[in-house]
């Protein structure tokens, strides 16, 4: 272990006693004024209108000051900024960052809300925070995966209706597929089976792993573990299933070959017109539009498999989580409950456009012509415990790419993501 190592730990030891103490003592709302810093990856401009929407700093016993980092940088300037002793008070991660950051939270201990609260108040995703104490986060907001689909398209191919279930794209493929006469594809059905020209293929991967019936990562004996390479008492493995239902859309030598990494971006292909359908998030909504404002599209839940009798969807789900860092935190668990109210998330729901994390408003439906689809997508979204965001992309992408390039079978290939798992979740 080396010198900054220790030094680390035992500043984040001197935090956890602190906080420690001052839960113990907590008993309400803090009684003196105090300002809770904040840190996120929303624009200082969405915050900022967020939190004057819903009029959070007018309590002048509580204010709320906000600071924008690239997502990119979030989680390694949080870490940079706890071993300096600047940290803030409070932070919003996207649930994929929360693991790999627990030990630098402290956990909402279940006095403050109860366990059954939790479960009755946030959508289902939300209770990847839970552990046996608390909470390590507070679902603040949820973007999920829905279907984009080209009416045009669909129209011209005499398709009435977008796709319900995974197993009617072969014949949307057929009818909407188009090569010119050298073989090339000149328009696709959508983007499967490819990694790097896919703007979304790890969080499509998940939504497939999911579907077919593997929680990708689950505890076993307390501990967490890559459930990758686990049949569940299934005839065929479902990270198998999932992995050659994907991969077959690249391979030329399939019947339904209809992607390949020479075509442009996914996001791009579907704004040009030349594809059909484009597995997005409820957030692409106004860059779609804004890319192309000509284009004819609108938007459905993602299909679904016939056979897992679940139906559900992958969710990038945000977490306001409380520092170790913070010297007030009781002013601080003031301020992430009150982010999290019923007040303060309809008014992120009209900065954000984006579907609630709070099931009494994800009740009340909106009326216009997409919102709804959000608004169930959102009671429908899943998400799993990443332990290395970035690591475990490049897992995904090494995994596809072993069975597309021939290198290994797929269950093969899905053994050693499994063991490459472990091994991240081990460090």
């Amino acid at each position: 272990m080396s010198k900054f190592q220790i030094v680390l730990l035992g500043i984040f030891g001197f935090f956890i006693i602190v906080a420690v103490l001052t839960f113990a003592l907590y008993r309400g709302a803090s009684s003196a004024a105090a300002t809770v810093t904040v840190w996120g990856s929303y624009s200082s401009s969405e915050f900022n209108d967020f939190l004057n929407t819903a009029k959070l700093n007018q309590d002048r016993q509580l204010t709320i000051r906000y600071v924008a980092k690239p997502e990119t940088e979030l989680a390694e300037e949080f870490t940079e900024a706890l071993a300096a002793g600047v940290g803030p008070d409070l932070i919003i991660l996207p649930q994929a960052q929360i693991w790999e950051n627990k030990n630098k939270l402290i956990v909402i201990p279940y006095a403050s809300i109860s366990e059954r609260d939790f479960k009755e108040t946030f959508i289902e995703e939300g209770e990847l925070f839970l552990t046996s104490e608390g909470a390590y986060a507070l679902p603040f907001s949820v973007d999920p995966m829905v279907l984009y689909y080209n009416r045009d398209l669909l129209s011209a191919a005499g398709l009435a209706k977008p796709l319900s279930y995974w197993d009617e794209i072969y014949a949307a493929i057929i009818d909407l597929t188009k090569r010119d006469a050298a073989g090339n594809i000149i328009q696709s059905s959508i983007a499967l089976g490819e990694t790097r020209n896919i703007d979304n293929a790890k969080d499509t991967l998940s939504l497939l792993l999911l579907q077919a019936g593997t929680p990708i990562t689950g505890f076993i004996g307390g501990e967490l573990r890559s459930l990758l390479s686990s049949n569940f008492d299934q005839t065929i493995r479902p990270a198998d299933a999932a992995l050659d239902f994907y991969t077959q859309f690249a391979n030329p030598t399939k019947a339904y070959y209809s992607w390949n990494r020479t075509l442009p971006k996914a996001q791009t292909s579907f704004t040009s017109g030349d594809s059909a359908y484009y597995l997005g998030f409820a957030s692409e909504l106004y860059e779609l539009r804004g890319k192309s404002p000509t284009l004819n599209f609108s938007v459905a839940a993602v299909p679904q498999s016939r056979v897992s009798g679940k139906t559900l969807t992958f969710g990038s789900l945000y977490g306001v989580a409380i520092s170790r860092g913070s010297r007030n935190t009781a002013a601080a668990l003031e301020a992430a409950l009150y982010l999290v109210s019923r007040e303060a998330s309809a008014a992120l729901v009209q900065v954000l456009i984006l579907p609630p994390a709070r099931r009494d408003l994800l009740s009340a439906r909106p009326t216009d012509a997409i919102l709804p689809v959000f608004y169930t997508a959102a009671l429908q979204s899943r998400g799993w415990l990443d332990p290395d965001e970035s690591g475990t992309r490049e897992i995904f992408y090494g995994l596809v790419d072993d069975i597309t390039s021939g290198r290994s079978r797929t269950t093969e290939a899905v053994n050693s993501a499994s063991r490459e798992l472990d091994s991240i979740i081990s460090k």
